[in-house]
């Protein structure tokens, strides 16, 4: 039966157009997101999943091969391989950093700087090692999805929670750094003088032009200037571009959704960027909890590992004991040889221990999501994933998730 939350992430999937995942590493964002854009595409949608996740790992869960820059559909074999009718499409990319810089260069630079810009030093090291660059150009390659109208359902894997925070920020962080006063303040004749001669003519020059070298790595003042030279026409519609897409993660048809786990590292981090989500107007619709050991209620179950023993040796001789009854440790047969008997007691005792240690565990994770979910923003819907036997590899897996996900619409 589906609960409350399972209902409501399945709304939030169907009422918006972009979703983005975050939460920190190793949380199963990429694997959910993957799932979220399946389900779409069950639904009727034309579904892609974008990731930004260093791993690579979607490919896999995909069943395509290596996927890149350039949105890749999941043939339509491979989905019908589900034993579903699936109504919509499904698409797949991976953001690539220089292949983004290099795209935004060709499709916005002037046609006589596009070899200058590709060309320069300075703009290879921004475009691949800049703070904040790779989050930015997923931002871009996010409004540029968007804009294309191929797609109803747009899905984002963001990168673990640190680097969440800079996806949320980068439009604002890039446009600060390449703002136009400073572009036009780069590009005057006195910066002829030389990188050096700049240092000690100005505290503030010196400082602004150490900042860039940390960033960059570039110490060659003619490398910086000829990059802000070739780039001052792109620059002109750089601002309007940065406000649109972020405008587009505040926007009523984006919702931002949690992925996180039990463990209290990883619930403290995603308490952390959802506070910073909320404060950036950016407000968090949903939370998939990853991972989580339900607790065993059904009768019979016992806390301490005699009782557990006790009822394990029980129902090894087929017996049925009452669930009220109290569980006392039954008297060894003296007909059963001592071996025997022994072994048989040290693997229901292991079982029981296992057990014991297992339900300690539920118990925790129970206590800490519902401290969690306390601190949830009202109406917030929080759902819960199982900690599952083995690894999700491909489509069949991505599809066992949504029963959890999305309840009894999953069937």
């Amino acid at each position: 039966m589906a609960t409350r939350g399972n209902v409501e992430i399945a709304e939030l999937v169907a009422r918006h157009k972009i979703v983005v995942c975050s939460g920190s590493g190793g949380v199963g964002k990429t694997t959910t997101a993957a799932s979220l854009a399946l389900w779409g595409a069950l639904a009727g949608r034309r579904a892609i999943v974008l990731t930004i996740d260093p791993a690579r790992r979607l490919a896999d869960s995909l069943g395509v091969g290596p996927i890149g820059n350039t949105p890749v559909e999941v043939p339509r074999e491979v989905l019908g391989r589900l034993g579903r009718e699936v109504r919509g499409t499904l698409s797949a990319m991976m953001l690539d950093q220089k292949g983004s810089w290099d795209e935004l260069v060709e499709r916005h630079a002037p046609p006589d700087a596009r070899a200058r810009i590709l060309e320069n030093r300075f703009y290879r090291q921004l475009s691949q090692s800049f703070a904040g660059s790779q989050e930015y150009m997923a931002v871009e390659q996010l409004g540029e999805l968007e804009a294309s109208g191929r797609y109803d359902l747009i899905v984002v894997d963001t990168p673990p929670t640190q680097h969440a925070l800079d996806f949320l920020e980068a439009p604002e962080r890039l446009l600060a750094f390449l703002d136009r006063k400073i572009v036009k303040w780069f590009v005057r004749p006195s910066f002829s003088a030389g990188w050096s001669t700049l240092r000690t003519m100005n505290r503030t020059v010196g400082f602004l032009l150490h900042k860039i070298e940390d960033a960059t790595g570039v110490t060659a003042l003619a490398d910086v200037t000829d990059f802000f030279g070739a780039m001052s026409g792109l620059f002109e519609d750089f601002e309007p571009r940065v406000q649109r897409v972020t405008q587009l993660l505040r926007q009523p048809a984006t919702a931002f959704v949690l992925v996180a786990g039990p463990d209290e590292q990883v619930l403290g981090q995603a308490q952390y960027l959802a506070a910073q989500m909320s404060a950036r107007g950016m407000p968090l619709k949903g939370v998939v909890m990853n991972r989580v050991h339900p607790l065993v209620t059904h009768d019979g179950v016992a806390d301490s590992v005699d009782a557990v023993t006790a009822l394990l040796e029980a129902r090894l001789r087929g017996e049925q004991p009452s669930s009220t009854a109290p569980l006392e440790r039954p008297r060894r047969s003296t007909k059963a040889p001592a071996t025997v008997a022994v072994a048989r007691t040290s693997l229901t005792e292991r079982l029981a221990r296992n057990f014991v240690a297992y339900q300690t565990r539920a118990r925790g994770d129970a206590v800490r999501m519902e401290i969690f979910r306390q601190g949830l923003p009202r109406g917030v819907p929080l759902v819960q994933v199982p900690n599952l036997a083995g690894d999700i590899h491909d489509l069949s897996g991505l599809l066992l998730l949504h029963p959890h996900l999305f309840g009894a619409r999953a069937a």
